[in-house]
């Protein structure tokens, strides 16, 4: 079932507060009526002992953020070396996308830093409060990518992640690199073509707009690889109009 951002904000805040999983946290938030404090208060009282475990776990995943957060680091700020490993230590290579899953589960501001708050709101909502836990977690984020929802969130998510400051649009190397991370196993009949085509084109950059039309391009084509369902005429950007003509001009 999908759940609207006010409900979603109250399963993250409750799963925070208790650091119980997504499951747990609706059933007593229905039960309260989509309460979170009264939903807490319910949890708490039916779990002898369990505030002091969350604190305890909460305190735990902030002294693993102080571990590879770098002195020099702005408080409450994890960059890029420390991020790295981090990475390192729970089994993640910097060239997998699961990079991206877990930016975007600890809902990290750009690529590289982590920051105290999200990281322990983020991690605390999949019930994983320690190195340990995290680390076994790692194949189930890795398995997020095969669910469209999963992977769809992921995906929008990476253009803020991605997107240099002050800019509005994707510098085209940035978009090519991280589209061959992301679609290298959902676009593989096209991804080639794809970056290849956008090499030779005259173009620098790839708004947003681009980047998430081409989700839903890569669904039709995942659909209908020979792209004969795709309307040229449509609402589509330019670009993959282009290249629609362009691969058919090739069969």
């Amino acid at each position: 079932m999908s759940y609207n951002s006010q409900l979603r904000s109250a399963i993250l805040q409750f799963s925070r507060v208790t650091a119980s999983n997504e499951r747990t946290a609706i059933g007593y938030l229905k039960s309260s009526n989509w309460n979170v404090e009264a939903a807490a208060n319910l949890y708490f009282s039916s779990n002898n002992g369990s505030r002091s475990r969350a604190s305890s776990d909460k305190t735990e995943l902030e002294s693993l953020f102080e571990q590879f957060r770098d002195s020099s680091d702005q408080p409450n700020t994890m960059t890029t070396e420390g991020a790295i490993r981090f990475m390192e230590e729970i089994g993640v290579e910097l060239d997998e996308a699961t990079v991206l899953v877990i930016a975007e589960l600890l809902q990290a501001p750009v690529i590289g830093v982590f920051e105290k708050d999200k990281f322990v709101e983020g991690w605390s909502s999949i019930n994983a409060m320690n190195l340990e836990t995290i680390r076994s977690k790692i194949p189930i984020l890795r398995s997020n990518l095969d669910n469209d929802t999963d992977f769809k969130k992921v995906y929008k998510y990476t253009f803020n992640l991605a997107l240099p400051p002050g800019q509005r649009s994707l510098p085209l190397e940035i978009a090519i690199y991280y589209w061959c991370l992301l679609l290298k196993d959902r676009f593989k009949d096209h991804i080639d073509d794809w970056i290849s085509f956008l090499e030779n084109k005259d173009r620098n950059s790839i708004t947003r707009d681009t980047w998430n039309c081409m989700y839903e391009f890569v669904q039709l084509a995942k659909n209908d690889p020979g792209l004969a369902s795709y309307d040229v005429d449509g609402a589509w950007p330019s670009i993959l109009d282009d290249f629609v003509r362009h691969q058919r001009s090739k069969a």
